[in-house]
């Protein structure tokens, strides 16, 4: 099953009908433009999934959820010092064994409904990078 494909699985089952407020896009890292890329500079959830060591960050934004995310790649948001493996998310710059999966909330009056979903994938996709605000 496609990355995207799990992952909206996972929504759905949570939020029943509340999945609908979501737009749900795969990319991968080295191939972030066009017009569909274009559609993810809006509010809404991020996820990066890698090959190797699987889901890496997961994070949301009020208002470009797709810059943001870029943003922990140009940072190099990186895993604790002696957390093994050591990963550093500048390596996944343009990688194609990385994904960037980002869901899109509809309309800013849903946007409780990003703050809901960035909780329950972080708690429940257990990220290699945790955010620091969800421990």
């Amino acid at each position: 099953m496609a990355t995207l494909q799990k992952i909206f699985e996972l929504v759905e089952n949570e939020f029943g009908d509340k999945a609908k407020h979501f737009a749900a896009r795969e990319f991968s890292m080295n191939a972030l433009e066009g017009a569909e890329y274009e559609r993810t500079k809006t509010g809404g959830v991020y996820v990066f999934v890698h090959e190797k060591f699987g889901v890496v960050k997961v994070g949301k934004s009020q208002s470009n959820a797709s810059k943001r995310a870029r943003e922990h790649v140009r940072d190099n948001t990186q895993t604790k010092s002696g957390v093994k493996p050591q990963i550093q998310m500048h390596d996944f710059l343009s990688d194609p064994n990385c994904k960037l999966v980002v869901l899109n909330v509809d309309d800013s009056r849903n946007m409780h409904w990003v703050l809901a979903l960035e909780h329950f994938l972080e708690h429940k996709l257990n990220p290699c990078i945790r955010s620091v605000r969800n421990g």
